[in-house]
C-alpha cells in the first residue's frame, strides 16, 4: 500500500511542477488569467503531495507505536 502512496506523491509533484511551469510560461506570454489558473492549480498539487506525505508518515508512526505497545 505504501508503494501506491509514493506513486501518488510523485504524480502530484510532477503535475504540480508542470502546472507551475505552464503558469510561468503564460506569465512570460502576457496571459495573466491562464497564468493565475495554472499557478494556483500547481500550488494545490504540491500542497496535496506534502499533505499526503505527512499523512503517510503519521500512519506509519502510529502503526509502529501500536506494534510496540502490543509487544509489551
Amino acid at each position: 500500500m505504501e508503494k501506491n502512496g509514493l506513486l501518488v506523491i510523485i504524480f502530484e509533484i510532477v503535475c504540480g511542477l508542470v502546472c507551475i511551469g505552464l503558469g510561468v510560461y503564460y506569465i512570460c506570454c502576457g496571459k495573466g488569467t491562464n497564468a493565475a489558473v495554472f499557478l494556483v492549480v500547481g500550488a494545490g498539487c504540491v500542497v496535496m503531495a506534502v499533505r499526503t506525505f505527512i499523512a503517510m508518515r503519521k500512519k506509519k508512526k502510529d502503526k509502529e507505536k501500536n506494534e510496540d505497545s502490543e509487544n509489551k
